[in-house]
C-alpha cells in the first residue's frame, strides 16, 4: 500500500499545487438537504426506502439512480445525505431515484440483506416507472463511496453464479454506472475497511467464502459503460482503488471502462454542488443519459 500511496502523491505533485482545499466532511454534512417529492418504501425497515425527485414536464424522464455512501455503516447518515443532489438534477430534466438500504452492521443488513435491498429498490423503480413517467431506457447508476461499490455490484449481479442467493434477473438495465470514489475490487480494499469504517462492517459485508459474489471485480458488468471517478486528493478512497478495479476487468469482452481523475478534488468534492468536481460529474451523468 505504501508504494501505491507514493505513486498517487507523485501524480498529485506532477500537476502542481492544489488550487483549493478539498471539501471537508463537516462542510458536506452541513449542506442544505431539501425533502424529496415523495418517499417510496420497499421494505419494513426505515432504511428500506427511496427518495424520489421529479422534474417538471410530462416526461418520460431519464433517471439517475443515486446510491449513498457512508462506509456501509449504520453509524452514518442514510439516503438523506444525497438529497441535496435532487434539485441539481431535476432542474436539468433528470428524475432522481435515491436508494436507501440496510447497512452491513444494521439488523437484516450485510450479506445477503444489503445486496438484496439494492436489487429490490431497482425492481421497485421498474414497477413504479409508468406511474412517475420515468424512462427505463435512460437510466444511469451513480454511487458515492460505499454506494459506488453497490452500484457496480448491481450492474453485475446478472453474472452471479446460479446457486448464489443474490442471483436475480435485473428488471432495470442501466446505460452506465458512474462510481464516485467507489470501491470496485473489494478484495484489495478489504484490509482498509476496519480502519476506515470500524469493527463489524467487514464481517457483515463479506462473510466467509462469499467474496466472489459481492466484489464487482469478480463479476462482469452488464451496463453499457463504467466510469470510475476519483479525486486526486481523496484520502479515503484514493485513485489507485479505481485502477485496481480496472485491472481486474481488463480483457473482459464487452466492458467499456473509463478512469476519470479530478485534480484538486477530495472524497466529498465529487458530490458537493458548486465544486468543479461536481460539474464534471454532472456532465458525465448528462452525457450517459443522452447517449444513444
Amino acid at each position: 500500500m505504501r508504494r501505491r500511496a507514493s505513486v498517487t502523491l507523485l501524480a498529485a505533485l506532477a500537476i502542481g499545487p492544489a488550487l483549493a482545499d478539498p471539501v471537508a466532511l463537516s462542510t458536506f454534512r452541513d449542506l442544505p438537504r431539501p425533502e424529496p417529492a415523495l418517499q417510496v418504501a420497499y421494505g419494513e425497515a426505515p432504511s428500506q426506502g427511496v427518495d424520489v425527485f421529479l422534474p417538471a414536464g410530462p416526461g418520460p424522464h431519464p433517471v439517475a439512480v443515486l446510491i449513498h455512501g457512508g462506509c456501509w455503516s449504520a453509524a452514518t447518515a442514510g439516503r438523506e445525505q444525497m438529497r441535496h443532489l435532487g434539485p441539481e438534477l431535476t432542474r436539468r430534466g433528470i428524475a432522481v431515484w435515491s436508494i436507501g438500504y440496510r447497512r452491513a452492521n444494521e439488523a437484516g443488513g450485510g450479506y445477503p440483506g444489503t445486496y438484496r435491498d439494492i436489487g429490490a429498490a431497482l425492481d421497485r423503480l421498474a414497477a413504479d416507472a409508468p406511474q412517475h413517467r420515468l424512462d427505463l431506457a435512460r437510466v444511469v447508476l451513480v454511487g458515492h463511496s460505499a454506494g459506488g461499490h453497490l452500484a457496480l455490484w448491481a450492474a453485475s449481479r446478472d453474472s452471479l453464479p446460479p446457486e448464489s442467493p443474490l442471483r436475480a434477473a435485473p428488471r432495470v438495465a442501466p446505460r452506465a454506472v458512474i462510481s464516485l470514489g467507489g470501491v470496485g475490487d473489494l478484495g484489495s480494499f478489504a484490509r482498509l475497511v476496519p480502519v476506515l469504517c470500524g469493527p463489524g462492517v467487514l464481517e457483515g459485508l463479506i462473510p466467509a467464502d462469499r467474496l466472489p459474489e459481492v466484489s464487482p471485480a469478480a463479476l462482469t458488468p452488464a451496463a453499457g459503460s463504467i466510469v470510475m471517478v476519483s479525486g486526486v486528493l481523496d484520502r479515503l478512497v484514493p485513485p489507485w482503488v479505481a485502477h485496481d478495479y480496472a485491472r481486474a476487468l481488463r480483457g473482459r469482452s464487452g466492458v467499456a471502462l473509463r478512469l476519470v481523475t479530478v485534480p484538486d478534488a477530495g472524497h466529498f468534492d465529487l458530490v458537493t454542488p458548486s465544486t468543479p468536481a461536481w460539474e464534471e460529474v454532472r456532465g458525465l451523468i448528462e452525457a450517459a443519459l443522452e447517449a444513444r
